[in-house]
C-alpha cells in the first residue's frame, strides 16, 4: 500500500435516500498490545462504523486494512487528518517482519467472536484485549460476509492469562467459538498470524524436543543470520532465494541429524583390513563422517569421528564389534568440521583420549567459524552455519587438545610433513594441506600400512547412497560451497592425486599397494583413482 492511503467514496444505497460515505484505509501500527484498541477508538469517537477490517501479522507486522462507513464527508476528512497527525500512514515506520516474540503455544488463542453491528463494537472488544495485554496477530471482519462475526488470533504475555481473558469475555456477554487454545504442536501450524520465524521456532522446538527457550532462541538467531546472509549473497549473484526455503533446509538438517540416534541408530561396517599388527575398522554411521579405528596391539587410535550426538551410539557400536572404547587413547583429527571432530571431546572426558588438531583450529573453535583464517567472501555464511551445525549435533572438542608440530620434518609431493605418530610398529605421517576445504586440514599416510586418510577429499561418489548425497548437499546449499576456497581445493585435489599415484608406485615396487580411506563412503585401492 502507498503512504497516506485514505480514499473516500460517495454512495447512494438503493434501499435508502441517505447519503453514505465509505473510507478505504491502510494504516501502520507497531506490533504491540493495545494499539488496535487505540485505532478502533478513533473511529468510535467519530461514530464511524467499521465494515471491513483485516490484519495478518505473518504477511505484514504493521499494516492494517480497513473500510469505514459514515454519513458526513467532513467527518471522514477529520479522521484522515487525525490519522495523519498520528503518523499512522507512514509505511516507513514498519518494524522487522521476522521478529520472534511468541515462545509458548499455550499463550496462543484463536476464536470467532460475535460483535454487535454498531459503531464502537470492535473498539470495545479491542479494549478488552488490551486490558489483558493481549497482542492480536490476526483479525478479519467483513460486513458483507457476516455483519457480526470476527475471526481473531492473539497471544498473551503468559499462558495463565488466556484463561483469565476467556473468563472476562464470558462475563461481558460475548458469544464466541473457541477454535484453538494452545496445546497441540500440530495445530500451531494452522494459526494465522505467526510469522515465518515463529513457525520455525515451534517446529525446531518439536524436533529438538526441548523446552530450553534460550537455547532455541540462540539457534533461531543463528539461523536468521544464516538466512539473511545467504539471501543477500545470492541476490548479488543474480539468484533468488526465499527465507522459507532456507529455514526448511535448516529444519531438515536438524531432523536428519537428530532422528537417527538411540533405537533408530544404524551403521554399516566395511570389511576390516589387517595390515601387519594393525587392523583398520571402518564404520559408516547414518550422517556425518566415517568412524575410522586403527586397532593396535596395546591401544587403538581413532582417525576422525562423527557428530557429537552419536557418541553413546558409537560406543555401543564399538562394543558390539569387539572394540573396547577405553582402548582409544589417541584421536587424530583431519580437520575441525563437526561431522569429523564433533565427538572427540566426549572420548577425552570419559576415557582420557588425547585429541590432536592442526594449530589453525584455534581460530576456528574460538570464533565458531570453519572458514576462520581464510579470505573467503563466504566468511559470514560459514560462521552462521558452523554455529547452527555445532548446536544441532552437540559438537565437543576438548579444551586441552594437542597441536600437531609446525616444523617441516619432510616433504611429500608438495605437502609439508609436520608430524608423525606410531602404532604397533607402523609410522603415520601428518601431511599439512592448504585451506581449500577448511583451514587446518591435514592428511595421514603410512608407508608401513599403505593407508592414506584423505578426509573430505577423494570420496567415492558411487559408494554414497542417495541419502548420503542429500545429507552432504544440505551444508553445500547453506554455504553455497562446503569448500572455503574452491580453486585451492581443486589444486589440492590434483596434488593429492599425484602424491597418491607416486606413493602407490613406490609401494608396488615393494609388492605393496596404497589404499585411500576417505572421510565419507568406502575405502578403495589407489589403482581405482581417476585423474
Amino acid at each position: 500500500m502507498r503512504k497516506n492511503y485514505f480514499r473516500i467514496y460517495h454512495a447512494l444505497p438503493y434501499e435508502s435516500e441517505v447519503d453514505e460515505y465509505l473510507g478505504k484505509i491502510s494504516v501502520f501500527l507497531a506490533d504491540q498490545p493495545g494499539l488496535l484498541a487505540t485505532l478502533a477508538s478513533i473511529f468510535a469517537k467519530y461514530a464511524l462504523n467499521i465494515t471491513y477490517f483485516y490484519y495478518n501479522r505473518s504477511e505484514h507486522p504493521n499494516r492494517v486494512l480497513l473500510e469505514v462507513k459514515g454519513y458526513e464527508e467532513n467527518i471522514l476528512q477529520k479522521v484522515r487528518q487525525k490519522l495523519l497527525d498520528l503518523r499512522l500512514f507512514d509505511g516507513d515506520l514498519q518494524g522487522p517482519t521476522m521478529q520472534l516474540s511468541v515462545f509458548d503455544t499455550h499463550s496462543i488463542l484463536k476464536l470467532e467472536v460475535q460483535l454487535s453491528h454498531r459503531s464502537g463494537a470492535l473498539g470495545e472488544f479491542a479494549g478488552l484485549l488490551r486490558d489483558h495485554n493481549a497482542n492480536v496477530i490476526y483479525m478479519s471482519y467483513n460486513e458483507d460476509m457476516s455483519d457480526t462475526s470476527a475471526n481473531v488470533s492473539l497471544t498473551t504475555s503468559h499462558a495463565q492469562e488466556v484463561d483469565l481473558l476467556l473468563k472476562d469475555i464470558n462475563e461481558r456477554g460475548y458469544y464466541y467459538s473457541l477454535i484453538y487454545k494452545g496445546a497441540e504442536q500440530k495445530e500451531v501450524e494452522d494459526i494465522i498470524g505467526l510469522n515465518l520465524v515463529e513457525r520455525f521456532f515451534f517446529r525446531l522446538k518439536k524436533i529438538l524436543n526441548t523446552d530450553d527457550i534460550e537455547y532455541l532462541k540462540k539457534l533461531v538467531e543463528s539461523s536468521q543470520r544464516l538466512s539473511d546472509t545467504l539471501i543477500n549473497f545470492s541476490k548479488e549473484a543474480g539468484k533468488h532465494l526465499e527465507a522459507g526455503q532456507i529455514f526448511t533446509n535448516v529444519l531438515t538438517l536438524a531432523s536428519v541429524s537428530l532422528s537417527r540416534t538411540g533405537p533408530k541408530f544404524s551403521y554399516r561396517q566395511l570389511p576390516s583390513l589387517s595390515i601387519g599388527r594393525v587392523t583398520l575398522n571402518t564404520f559408516r554411521i547414518p550422517t556425518g563422517g566415517n568412524i575410522l579405528i586403527l586397532e593396535g596391539e596395546e591401544e587403538a587410535v581413532m582417525i576422525d569421528g562423527g557428530y557429537g550426538h552419536y557418541y553413546n551410539d558409537v560406543k555401543r557400536m564399538l562394543i558390539e564389534n569387539g572394540i573396547d572404547p577405553a582402548r582409544i587413547k589417541r584421536i587424530y583429527l583431519g580437520h575441525c568440521d563437526a561431522d569429523h571432530a564433533g565427538m572427540s571431546g566426549y572420548f577425552a572426558e570419559e576415557y582420557g583420549s588425547q585429541v590432536f588438531l592442526h594449530g589453525d583450529a584455534k581460530g576456528i573453535l574460538k570464533h565458531e567459524n570453519r572458514a576462520w583464517g581464510s579470505a573467503s567472501p563466504l566468511l559470514d555464511l560459514n560462521h552462521y552455519f558452523t554455529m547452527v551445525i555445532n548446536e544441532f549435533t552437540k559438537f565437543h572438542v576438548p579444551e586441552n587438545w594437542i597441536e600437531y608440530g609446525n616444523n617441516e620434518i619432510a616433504h611429500e609431493g608438495g605437502f609439508r610433513v609436520i608430524d608423525k605418530f606410531a602404532l604397533s610398529g607402523q609410522t603415520y605421517e601428518v601431511l599439512e594441506g592448504g585451506a581449500g576445504h577448511v583451514p587446518g586440514q591435514v592428511f595421514f599416510m603410512s608407508d608401513d600400512s599403505g593407508l592414506v586418510f584423505t578426509g573430505d577429499f577423494l570420496l567415492t561418489v558411487e559408494s554414497l547412497s542417495t541419502e548420503d548425497r542429500e545429507n552432504l548437499n544440505l551444508p553445500k546449499f547453506m554455504m553455497t560451497s562446503t569448500n572455503v576456497d574452491s580453486l585451492l581445493f581443486r589444486q589440492e585435489m590434483t596434488r593429492l592425486k599425484r602424491l597418491i599415484h607416486d606413493f602407490d608406485q613406490r609401494l608396488r615396487d615393494k609388492k605393496g599397494r596404497a589404499i585411500i580411506v576417505p572421510g565419507h563412503g568406502d575405502y578403495y585401492p589407489a589403482a581405482k583413482l581417476t585423474y
